[in-house]
């Protein structure tokens, strides 16, 4: 989710606002006596606006107050700060031909120190040295830069084949705005003189040492998309005003995103435009060094959208998975079926496209870890969540597949990276009782563990399951279990349910990453806690139709099959509604507060981080635009009807006795805005409910970070501990 500025026509910006508050009217109309004053929240929604500030921390300071009088706060502080002054975690390595990169984040520099190796003959990296420290950078200029995504981030912003030269995007206290800055990766300082782009919304990609393709917002005329993303994508030339750098290609004033990407080295190097019209339909361009466009001849509503926000370029083909029969140059090709397009316009039309490998019935491919390799590209198969990953090589024209790992059950793949200057492959294995480890594969050769998280708690006292629960409407729904082996609690057991199951992005097993509340979830297994994820549609457990089975009018499904696993462990004898704790970030928050809305009789606490709540409203705050093809768009009264159902902040009424809601934020969150969560937390207090709520001024959309914001993360796991484990801790 993301965030940006207005339409160039202000006409068409007139008709949908005059479209919206038609919708919104019709929605408003229905609400109820007790909800007519939601639009006196409105002043909540501007980020910056002073009332908003000293509103948000008033609310701040005195949450803090009450929860840090909660019983188990300061053994749970004490323990959170015990953990974290440890071994820290692993940082991800991100390969890039004979170098290999990492963000470096302790408890003593949160901000992490971007970190350079040379590797060996084997592929492994050798001695680690600091070449950015982000700390020092930012005690140096006065400003709060931040750099994440950093496995993301490099490949494509490090110009292949040395990769010494690195566009780095430095976000401002963790908001999507980032200047970008040329960066010299060998002597670990800023080019003078070199590519920069003032702070805004902006993406670049290297195409040759002296040419960028960019899409910017930084310039007062440059166009943009309604989320305030970039619209027009230009060839930027060193030496030459950002302004005046050559447009080849813009997308149409009302679409959602267009992204960037490239690939390849020297003169064969390329990039590539993904024109998403909404996250169902989506064009791509091919843009040569010269200038040249191409689009490839996939059909609109043929692709996947995670497929297209990640690593679908390589240095020869494109990759993509298909969501419906298709056909290509007189060939048909079948939906599920994973796509080789090649790059080279000099390839004949015949042959540039080739099926890499069709997943049998039960297999769906993982949306978000496809990646190209030197000659081929690796990816994710899943099989009733078990999952393994595949390397497919181009030899002679044919596609060869092996299988490079296999996962337990239980486990999950937490990333695959590929190298495009050759055919290694890292692959990161791990469980909820397994630490997250790194391995280097090379077949034939042996593999190589490149990193391996500490072990910080004895996991052969947990054990996980897979499960099964029928949803409201008879499908069945797979979920994740883990539990004590043997019960320390008496009776039903407390538990966490979590989740995302939206845009086709899953939760899956992780070692304490921020999917299962970072290190202090081991406070929560430490005093027998239970968790719970379920594989609910919207995600992409089963492919895009499983996504597509929660999209607009059928969001409810997503929440009928949290439901329905919640209700499933409470009939058989599990757990009880006073023991069970919903949380989740982002669209996960949402779906927490839905819960907590909807079924307040199933849940004992609420924790709802950089959430939307108010669906009707959306548009107006951060990125709203870009979700109306997942949500539904509220001008349209149809959808405004099923919006109306569900929708948090409509759905807060007096009189009903809701479970504690706990509700964090960042000011500088510009993807979602923190007005969702304000404006949450102050209607649930309007009507007599127990609500705490935290914002912090930064951190962004991912403010829920142990190393930079402990003391938010200790408040949140006491306020869980004791409400869900009545005094049993």
């Amino acid at each position: 989710m993301n965030s940006r500025q207005a339409l160039p026509c202000l006409a068409v910006v007139m008709l949908m606002i005059c479209f919206f508050c038609a919708g919104a009217r019709v929605a408003r109309q229905s609400f109820g006596a007790d909800q007519t004053s939601l639009s006196d929240l409105e002043w909540l929604e501007t980020p910056r606006d002073q009332k908003a500030i000293n509103w948000a921390k008033q609310q701040t300071q005195e949450s803090i107050r009450r929860l840090e009088t909660l019983p188990s706060y300061q053994q749970v502080s004490n323990g959170l700060d015990r953990l974290l002054k440890g071994v820290p975690t692993q940082p991800h390595i991100v390969l890039m031909g004979n170098r290999a990169v990492r963000l470096l984040v302790t408890q003593a520099n949160p901000y992490g120190e971007l970190q350079l190796a040379r590797r060996d003959a084997a592929g492994v990296p050798g001695p680690w040295r600091t070449v950015l420290d982000i700390a020092a950078l930012r005690k140096k200029t006065g400003i709060p830069y931040e750099l994440s995504l950093i496995e993301y981030l490099l490949r494509g912003n490090c110009l292949p084949p040395e990769y010494n030269r690195c566009l780095l995007p430095l976000s401002f206290a963790g908001s999507d705005e980032a200047e970008i800055r040329e960066f010299d990766l060998d002597k670990g300082e800023f080019v003078k003189d070199g590519f920069y782009v003032p702070k805004s919304l902006s993406e670049t990609q290297w195409l040759n040492r002296d040419l960028v393709i960019v899409g910017q917002t930084a310039t007062s005329n440059a166009p943009r998309t309604p989320a305030n993303r970039p619209l027009a994508i230009q060839l930027w030339r060193r030496g030459e005003p950002l302004q005046a750098a050559q447009v080849v290609y813009q997308a149409e004033p009302g679409d959602a995103l267009v992204l960037l990407t490239s690939a390849g080295s020297g003169s064969s190097r390329y990039a590539l435009i993904t024109r998403l019209i909404d996250f169902s339909h989506f064009e791509i361009r091919i843009v040569h060094q010269d200038g040249r466009v191409e689009q490839a001849p996939f059909p609109q509503d043929a692709l996947r959208a995670m497929d297209l926000m990640t690593r679908i370029a390589g240095p020869k083909s494109i990759f993509v998975e298909l969501t419906r029969d298709i056909e290509i140059a007189g060939k048909t090709y079948s939906a599920k079926t994973l796509l080789s397009y090649a790059v080279d316009p000099s390839v004949p039309a015949t042959k540039r496209t080739s099926a890499v490998y069709r997943p049998c019935p039960d297999d769906f491919l993982d949306p978000v870890f496809t990646t190209a390799t030197g000659n081929g590209v690796a990816f994710v198969p899943i099989r009733r969540l078990v999952p393994r990953v595949m390397v497919a090589t181009l030899a002679n024209g044919n596609w060869s597949v092996h299988q490079v790992v296999q996962a337990d059950p239980g486990q999950a793949i937490g990333g695959v990276a590929g190298d495009e200057q050759d055919d290694d492959v890292l692959v990161t294995v791990r469980g909820f009782v397994t630490p997250s480890r790194q391995v280097l594969y090379r077949p034939p050769a042996a593999s190589h563990l490149l990193a391996e998280d500490p072990v910080l708690f004895d996991g052969s006292n947990y054990t996980t399951e897979i499960r099964s629960a029928k949803s409201k409407d008879g499908t069945d729904i797979d979920y994740y279990l883990l539990k004590p082996r043997v019960p320390q609690h008496k009776g039903p057991q407390p538990l966490l349910v979590t989740g995302y199951a939206a845009f086709g992005i899953s939760f899956t097993p992780s070692y304490f990453g921020y999917e299962v509340a970072g290190p202090a979830f081991k406070l929560w297994l430490d005093r027998g806690g239970s968790l719970v994820i379920p594989a609910a549609r919207g995600g992409g457990e089963h492919g895009e139709p499983w996504h597509r089975a929660a999209m607009r009018e059928l969001r409810q499904n997503s929440y009928d099959d949290f439901i329905a696993v919640v209700q499933q462990l409470i009939d058989s004898g599990f757990t009880a509604p006073s023991r069970i704790g919903a949380f989740g970030m982002s669209n996960g928050g949402l779906l927490a507060a839905v819960l907590g809305t909807e079924r307040p009789d199933l849940f004992g606490a609420i924790v709802s981080d950089v959430p939307l709540a108010d669906m009707f409203r959306m548009k107006y705050m951060g990125a709203g635009p870009l979700w109306l093809e997942e949500y539904g768009d509220p001008a349209d009264p149809r959808m405004a009807q099923v919006l109306q159902r569900y929708s948090p902040l409509q759905n807060v009424r007096a009189g009903v006795k809701y479970p504690p809601f706990f509700i964090s934020v960042s000011t500088a969150d510009d993807r979602v805005g923190p007005g969702h969560a304000r404006k949450m937390a102050a209607r649930l207090e309007s009507v007599g409910a127990q609500v705490y709520f935290y914002e912090d001024t930064e951190g962004g959309h991912g403010v829920s970070d142990a190393y930079r914001n402990p003391q938010l993360m200790a408040l949140r796991m006491a306020f869980l501990i004791d409400n869900l484990m009545k005094g049993q801790h």
